[in-house]
């Protein structure tokens, strides 16, 4: 089933430890001392054991700032056909040929980012198939630290009062409450992008600069 991937860069195990070597920052740490880095991911489906990513966007953030010199955007190749999937995200076959062996993108964000909080809006998808991948092409995933943007923001009005109408947690819907840009919605860079400025809205609106990344965690829980 895995055939297209061939001749891993590095013995299987070394990319994860040396990931793993680098301790995310402790619970206490106050979150402008943190650094995280926004993701997104564009997927053939939602099934993280079937289905791949077809490309991948991210965007740092250190002391609570974006970092957009450093921001990337990568089209992955596929085993399979992007079939329908297209309609949503808009990554056609033909420009998979000329995208990076799903490993070598893993080898390049692990490498580049370890110690780093990932963030995501509705996380538990990135971080499914983020950890599918590497189980795919090392032999096993380290455990990711993330931030889930949709699951703060369902805390933050909660704690408001606000009743909850339907598709009021996407990511469109959270920007707009939010008062910034529209992004373009399934281009993997521009909702990275779009998700490291919610993040930073989410932590004013709670008005203390000694929050905590534990504090943090538990609203995105």
């Amino acid at each position: 089933m895995f055939g297209w991937f061939k001749n891993p860069p590095m013995p299987m195990n070394d990319i994860v430890r040396q990931y793993e070597a680098i301790s995310p920052p402790s619970p206490k740490t106050k979150l402008r001392d943190v650094n995280f880095l926004a993701l997104d991911l564009e997927l053939t489906g939602l099934d993280a054991k079937q289905d791949h990513i077809v490309s991948a966007g991210w965007v740092p953030i250190r002391q609570q700032e974006i970092i957009l010199g450093e921001s990337a955007h990568y089209l992955v190749k596929s085993p399979i056909g992007v079939g329908q999937s297209a309609v949503f995200h808009g990554v056609h076959d033909h420009q998979l040929l000329q995208g990076m062996e799903l490993c070598e993108l893993l080898q390049l964000l692990l490498e580049s980012y370890p110690g780093y909080i990932l963030v995501a809006h509705h996380a538990v998808m990135d971080l499914a198939f983020l950890t599918m991948a590497c189980q795919r092409c090392f032999g096993r995933s380290p455990k990711f630290n993330a931030i889930d943007t949709m699951r703060v923001e369902w805390q933050r009005l909660q704690r408001k009062g606000t009743v909850l109408t339907q598709n009021a947690l996407r990511l469109p819907n959270c920007l707009e409450r939010h008062h910034l840009p529209e992004a373009p919605q399934h281009h993997a860079l521009a909702d990275a992008f779009a998700c490291a400025q919610l993040l930073i809205s989410q932590i004013r609106q709670y008005s203390n600069a000694e929050m905590t990344l534990a504090e943090l965690q538990a609203l995105s829980r």
